[in-house]
């Protein structure tokens, strides 16, 4: 009944508030229906000061309601925005090539069209003639020219996703189309893999490769669907998503990038930088590799026990000790394959020798058995040709 009633006075307020647009005085409405009630006529309407002196004091009820009206219609808050403020920018990315490195967090595409059947017998056709006239030009028949065409294999491409050195890699599968039935296949690695080696190394990762490993398509006979979305963390600042797409197909992958305190294994992208590496003292190996020639120096050491801290000067011949700073280099990611040019151990604060490594992944490896707190600092940098006075590694390319 009270709704019912409030209703019937916003209504009069509304009628009173368009015949009093331009008078300066106060209405006073009360919610009941009894003798203190104020009715306006025409003539009070149109003579308000006559309305003033003839209206009598209206009594004070608890549940008037006053107008002011000279004033506008006062704004209504709302509690959520009609036109929201724009959103921050977002970072969209396409995917265009087979070998495509990321380094930025947003969302990254790729879109894959079914080729023309047409476009494909024109092409046949072109390749028939191509071969035909290099078999005429050998003085060879077009018969045997035929014989050399190989059906082509579908491609394995991969987003190969890097941080900095203290996060790890958070990828989200928005949507992907990889139809299972087509020879489509997509895979998540904990790590880069590269040419069938792996980083962080098969022995030197807490996890077995089978579980580093995490592949997935979509299989559109399965009854009922299962959600597409996916959602994968990497150990370290690097991960691969990995995909076969034969015929038409797509992805959306979302990189996130999250702060960790106590990284391991660490996949360098710039090119001169100060690392620390420590082993938190755990039984565990932990490796920096840069996928370039670089020089490497010591800035401070404290590896291995008592024996060999106070030696006083650092041991760069440790190669028997289980405690130990390896220095080296190979032509893969696998740090195991790693050829060695110095195993370093002992403590000092002074800089060492700079070591020039020219091989196409450069390496430091901390060995740690976990009876001691090893950590070292070192510095790294891209080596060119002037550094070959130092160089105390050169793998055969």
């Amino acid at each position: 009944m009270k709704l019912v009633v409030y209703l019937y006075l916003s209504m009069i307020v509304l009628g009173v508030q368009r015949g009093q647009a331009q008078s300066g005085h106060q209405v006073k409405l009360s919610a009941n229906t009894n003798k203190d009630f104020i009715s306006l006529d025409n003539d009070e309407c149109e003579n308000p000061e006559k309305a003033n002196e003839n209206s009598p004091t209206p009594a004070k009820v608890s549940s008037d309601i006053w107008l002011q009206t000279n004033q506008a219609w006062p704004s209504v808050k709302r509690s959520f925005e009609l036109y929201p403020s724009p959103a921050m920018p977002h970072n969209v990315h396409t995917v265009a090539e087979c070998m495509h490195v990321a380094s930025e967090a947003g969302d990254y595409i790729f879109k894959k069209l079914a080729p023309l059947p047409g476009l494909n017998r024109e092409a046949a056709l072109l390749e028939l003639e191509a071969v035909a006239a290099a078999g005429a030009g050998q003085g060879l028949g077009l018969e045997s020219g035929l014989g050399v065409g190989v059906e082509e294999q579908p491609e394995v491409c991969g987003l190969y996703v890097i941080g900095e050195p203290d996060t790890i890699v958070e990828i989200t599968m928005k949507h992907y189309d990889a139809n299972c039935e087509t020879g489509a296949l997509m895979a998540f690695v904990d790590g880069w893999e590269l040419n069938g080696e792996y980083f962080p190394g098969i022995k030197d990762h807490h996890r077995p490769l089978e579980e580093r490993v995490y592949e997935f398509c979509n299989n559109y006979k399965q009854w009922p669907r299962i959600s597409n979305k996916k959602f994968f963390r990497s150990s370290q600042n690097a991960a691969l998503l990995q995909y076969r797409i034969p015929g038409r197909g797509s992805f959306v992958a979302n990189v996130r990038f999250h702060k960790i305190t106590q990284p391991c294994n660490v996949l360098v992208q710039d090119t001169a930088a100060v690392y620390k590496m420590t082993n938190f003292g755990q039984a565990r190996n932990c490796t920096i590799s840069a996928l370039f020639p670089a020089v490497v120096s010591l800035a401070s050491l404290r590896i291995g026990g008592k024996g060999v801290r106070t030696q006083p000067k650092v041991n760069y011949d440790c190669q028997t000790f289980g405690d130990r700073l390896e220095i080296g280099g190979s032509s893969g990611l696998d740090a195991n394959g790693l050829e060695l040019a110095s195993a370093v151990c002992g403590a000092g604060n002074e800089p060492g020798p700079e070591q020039a490594i020219f091989c196409g992944v450069s390496t430091v490896r901390l060995v740690s058995t976990g009876r001691y707190q090893n950590q070292a600092a070192l510095i790294l940098r891209k080596a060119d040709e002037q550094d070959l006075d130092i160089a105390t590694l050169m793998c055969a390319l």
